[in-house]
């Protein structure tokens, strides 16, 4: 790990509340859902085996949102974090769930080569590298987890989110300067990822990507925010019906990629 790298082992319960239990968080988690269900459902049909002998790897999966429904759809789930207090959390509502098909490391992204004795059938790091300071070496390790032909599902903080983000809210002079804050606030990723580089990196490893979608493409731009809450079940439904099309999939303030070997 990185002295740049972030811990959020002391905020687990602001996680919680500002982040996993929003609107924003909401649709993360659906639109991550949907598309891995569906990447998942195919997978197991072509190769013809049963959900609990595909292995996955949540790499930085925090309080375990995404591997505790994975596990509860029958995958065999390994959750990673650097931040014990998250992974405590994400056990105790496993336990709470009776399952038994969840494996908890605790450990820095960088280390997990030393963790690990298996390699994965899919490897998810979500909403990881905008905390990094080295993502495409990062980036190097998720190809390493995975098996001859695993995929990796990432989801990155998109740079192009952010630009219009702050056009939207005449932010000139914010994005002038390289939109680099002068009072950093802890909960907002401060580093978001240009996808062409993301794209060149699978070039350079030879992978393809399967899935792209936007993860929030008109949630945080809309004029009337009191919407959020009062007609959150129709903004939802429609960021899961355009977060695929383009040009929505590129302007979401988070972009997921679902890339293969």
């Amino acid at each position: 790990m990185s002295k740049n790298d972030c811990n959020f082992d002391t905020r687990t319960k602001t996680f919680k509340n500002n982040i996993y239990g929003t609107g924003k968080g909401k649709i993360r988690e659906a639109v991550l859902l949907q598309d891995l269900t569906q990447y998942l459902t195919q997978q197991c049909e072509n190769k013809a085996e049963k959900k609990s002998a595909f292995k996955i790897l949540d790499v930085g999966g925090g309080q375990g949102q995404i591997a505790l429904q994975l596990a509860e759809m029958g995958f065999d789930v390994t959750l990673s974090d650097i931040s014990a207090d998250m992974l405590a959390m994400a056990q105790e509502s496993a336990h709470e769930r009776s399952l038994t098909n969840l494996t908890f490391i605790h450990s820095a992204l960088q280390d997990l080569p030393n963790q690990l004795n298996q390699k994965y059938d899919l490897v998810l790091c979500h909403a990881v590298f905008e905390w990094l300071e080295n993502p495409k070496q990062a980036f190097e390790l998720l190809i390493q987890f995975c098996t001859e032909k695993g995929g990796i599902s990432l989801m990155f903080y998109n740079q192009a989110g952010q630009v219009l983000s702050n056009l939207v809210y005449g932010n000139f002079d914010y994005i002038r300067s390289g939109m680099k804050a002068k009072k950093v606030v802890k909960l907002n990723p401060q580093s978001a990822l240009n996808s062409e580089e993301v794209y060149s990196w699978c070039d350079e490893f030879n992978l393809n990507i399967l899935v792209k979608s936007g993860v929030r493409c008109f949630h945080d731009y809309m004029r009337d925010i009191s919407k959020w809450d009062s007609d959150f079940d129709n903004i939802l439904q429609m960021e899961l019906q355009y977060c695929q099309q383009e040009p929505y999939a590129s302007i979401g303030r988070y972009m997921h990629l679902l890339i293969t070997k």
